[in-house]
């Protein structure tokens, strides 16, 4: 699934910057604005986006209380900032754009945030990247694992977030975002694995 030009073109023109959205954020913005600081591209990483013809608009569907978001939004606001090679439109996914969401599921058949779905100066879509990187997605296994053995006072190791206990789950969530804080050198270097050949179609730089 796809959506409709007009409904692109209107999901353009409805949409944030990137500082119009870190300027709304009513929740996390602290670390959100640390992550930005600590991404950092290496010259390998510069020259393949300024190997890029023409810039590529990127649809963002967030909130800034989705951890994922928080994590790996900032290095797609770096990448704009330094290189001028992504155009960041920011959407709040709920409730105006769900449509946006539902057109672009995770496999799993369900829609994530955060989604970036990547289009050509013509308007072709290039590709989409959901949510966060595998080799993130391996770890928290093992992260909620070691959570719960260094906390035996919490239950609910087995359960859902949306089921834990409020104190457990503001804990786990704490633990989770201190570990995708310490793995942001992994995240980066997944994300732009992920990216560059979405973004890096001959298609975006023909006439």
């Amino acid at each position: 699934m796809s959506i409709t030009i007009e409904r692109r073109e209107r999901a353009f023109k409805e949409a944030l910057t990137f500082g119009e959205f870190i300027a709304a954020m009513e929740v996390n913005r602290e670390l959100f604005e640390a992550n930005y600081v600590a991404y950092d591209l290496s010259e390998t990483d510069k020259a393949f986006f300024a190997s890029l013809e023409a810039p590529v608009e990127v649809l963002v569907l967030a909130h800034d209380w989705c951890g994922d978001v928080v994590a790996n939004l900032p290095l797609f606001g770096k990448i704009e900032r330094e290189t001028g090679k992504l155009r960041l439109h920011i959407l709040l996914r709920d409730p105006d754009n769900t449509d946006i969401a539902a057109a672009y599921p995770h496999p799993d058949g369900r829609n994530h945030i955060p989604t970036y779905v990547f289009f050509s100066q013509r308007g072709k879509e290039l590709g989409v990247f959901i949510e966060r990187p595998e080799a993130i997605t391996a770890l928290q296994s093992g992260w909620r694992q070691t959570f719960f053995e260094n906390h035996l006072e919490f239950e609910g190791q087995n359960k859902p977030l949306s089921e834990m206990d409020a104190a457990v789950k503001t804990a786990f969530l704490a633990y989770l975002r201190q570990q995708r804080r310490d793995n942001l050198a992994l995240e980066q270097t997944a994300i732009l694995e992920a990216i560059k050949p979405i973004i890096g179609q001959p298609a975006i730089t023909l006439s």
